[in-house]
């Protein structure tokens, strides 16, 4: 599991560190990071293909949802509650497809991998700044 943390992070790392502020290569930069999303939420659910082949168009769609809330609202408050909604109305698909036990294994999946998201950019913005070295 450690692996995996560290393969993504420096996955991640690779990534920006070649990103340039150019609009094409920030998309590029998002479809990179949604792809190890993908692949980290895969692996800590352990999704049969069947599963999978349910479980990722009802995914997307609960991902773009919270993507809109997140653009779109300003109000941290309503933000969140909106964006609790959200998963709370996708609760029940999500266990009739993969159970209760890895729906909540989902949920936090994503806490996890945003986690790991923002340390990689924390460290990258630390070596930019001429820390080289982390006291993490």
């Amino acid at each position: 599991m450690k692996r995996l943390y560290i393969s993504i992070l420096f996955l991640f790392t690779v990534i920006c560190a070649s990103a340039q502020t150019d609009p094409p290569i920030e998309n590029q930069k998002m479809q990179n990071i949604e792809a190890l999303k993908i692949a980290f939420i895969s692996r800590q659910l352990e999704l049969t293909p069947d599963e999978a082949q349910r479980f990722w168009p009802v995914y997307n769609q609960y991902s773009n949802d919270i993507h809109v809330v997140v653009k779109n609202d300003q109000d941290v408050l309503d933000r969140d509650q909106k964006i609790l909604d959200i998963r709370k109305s996708y609760k029940d698909q999500f266990v009739r497809i993969i159970g209760s036990d890895r729906t909540n294994r989902l949920f936090e999946a994503e806490g996890k991998f945003r986690q790991l998201l923002i340390q990689a950019i924390q460290r990258r913005q630390a070596m930019r700044q001429g820390g080289g070295a982390l006291d993490q």
